[in-house]
């Protein structure tokens, strides 16, 4: 009887400790999303160092019409994590009730890892050069604005060390990603140097680019010293800033001597790789990244990677095009599989496009050249909001019939990553051409022969 009580008092236990590791690889993650989305879905964007190559760790929050979401996932290590403009740190066993709209500062958190994120709230963006604030924060020449970015960087380290519920590993990252971001500071204060000079009635005698590069090296040398380390690759300005070592001239500049670890070659070789993947596609190149996938040392990056070989593989020529649900300016429903049988010419464009908007007249011109033969042209809006799209249409009278498309599988299955996009489509609505030649360009108007005849 005592041994009976023995055993199952350790299958108690047993199972109250298996049932608190599946708790604590558990995220509960609730709130409201405001203006982040025209449908129900919206994309919590993995940010780690994973996602230079794929999505496969992103999230999708399903919201009500209010924006309202509740969502549990598993998580089995910390990371970070995009919503909007906003970065979040989430870790295993995190209870986090959320707000977010599309201005950062505007967050709100509540629950568990709370302090964290509202400490990321003011996380710097690279593309505005981190300290430099899109050249707003320069006050002079290079050494007097360095000494503004040096004291902006403690004043971010003091808040980062008072932080009271941040663990070690957080603040070694965090650590790291206001280093990098003065690296990344540093290094565009020449692109945004004219700005200030034309802009804020600064002046100062700008170096030519080369000798500037090379006055840096002593500076961010031993900066990235510190920063080489597989990782802080999590931290997406430290990948921004490691980018450079590609670029032959800085890379026997600012990083001679060093040595990368594996993780961190293998990163951007298979970035490389992966790009090569966003555009058009052949056989060859699939078993170029294959080959390379099926070797490389770190699973998370051949994983992404054999995702991007499945997603593009859907795109080769003759292979089945990918259906997706439209909408005309009146509500009217329609897929993209009813106009199966003509060659097809896919527009996609968005209101925000320059590039596309010049592409309109030569798009409307060429259906008007094939006008009577088998040959359905469909330009489709991206927009995000329905509103954008019509009140553009009300005040930019077209031709042709116009559709938008909200459907995720324009990312998920066409890869649409920019636009404008062209796409064609033959008669048995096979793939032909998923990154087709532009309207403005003659060689189109052959293509399109071909496919007739």
């Amino acid at each position: 009887m005592r041994t009976f009580k023995k055993l199952f008092f350790f299958v108690m236990l047993a199972s109250l400790f298996s049932c608190q590791q599946k708790v604590e690889q558990t995220v509960h993650l609730s709130g409201q999303l405001v203006d982040l989305s025209s449908g129900n879905n919206v994309t919590m964007s993995y940010n780690g160092a994973s996602s230079e190559l794929g999505k496969l760790r992103d999230i999708i929050l399903t919201t009500d019409e209010s924006g309202n979401f509740d969502t549990t996932f598993v998580l089995t290590e910390p990371g970070y994590y995009n919503l909007s403009r906003n970065t979040i740190y989430l870790s295993p066993g995190d209870d986090l009730v959320v707000k977010i709209t599309q201005t950062n500062s505007d967050a709100e958190f509540s629950g568990t890892s709370s302090e964290i994120n509202t400490y990321m709230k003011k996380r710097l963006f690279p593309k505005g050069g981190s300290f430099l604030e899109a050249g707003r924060n320069i006050v002079g020449d290079f050494d007097a604005t360095k000494l503004l970015i040096d004291s902006l960087a403690a004043v971010r380290q003091a808040e980062l060390d008072a932080l009271q519920t941040a663990d070690s590993k957080f603040k070694e990252l965090e650590s790291m990603r206001i280093l990098a971001d003065q690296v990344n500071s540093y290094i565009s204060f020449y692109s945004y140097a004219g700005y200030a000079i034309r802009q804020k009635g600064l002046e100062f005698e700008l170096p030519e680019r080369n000798e500037f590069m090379k006055n840096l090296a002593p500076i961010v040398a031993p900066m990235f010293a510190k920063l080489n380390k597989a990782e802080y690759l999590d931290v997406a300005v430290v990948r921004d800033v490691f980018s450079y070592y590609s670029n032959d001239e800085l890379k026997e500049l600012w990083f001679a001597g060093l040595e990368m670890p594996t993780r961190t070659k293998e990163l951007y070789e298979a970035s490389a790789l992966s790009y090569k993947l966003s555009g058009a596609v052949s056989q060859e190149l699939i078993d170029e990244v294959t080959n390379f996938a099926n070797n490389v040392a770190n699973k998370d990056f051949a994983d992404e990677m054999r995702g991007k070989i499945e997603a593009a593989s859907k795109l080769l020529p003759g292979r089945p095009a990918i259906d997706i649900a439209l909408e005309d300016t009146d509500g009217n429903s329609y897929k993209l599989s009813d106009f199966k049988g003509k060659v097809i010419y896919l527009d996609f464009w968005a209101t925000w496009c320059g590039p596309c908007i010049q592409e309109s007249p030569y798009f409307e011109a060429m259906a008007k050249q094939f006008d009577g033969k088998d040959v359905t042209f469909l330009t489709i809006s991206t927009d995000k909001g329905k509103k954008e799209w019509l009140n553009y249409l009300a005040a930019n009278e077209k031709q042709l019939k116009q559709y938008h498309t909200a459907d995720p599988n324009l990312g998920e299955g066409w890869d649409l990553k920019f636009i404008p996009r062209f796409i064609l489509i033959d008669k048995d609505f096979n793939i032909a051409d998923a990154y087709a030649t532009r309207p403005s360009q003659e060689v189109t108007a052959e293509t399109i022969e071909s496919l007739l005849n």
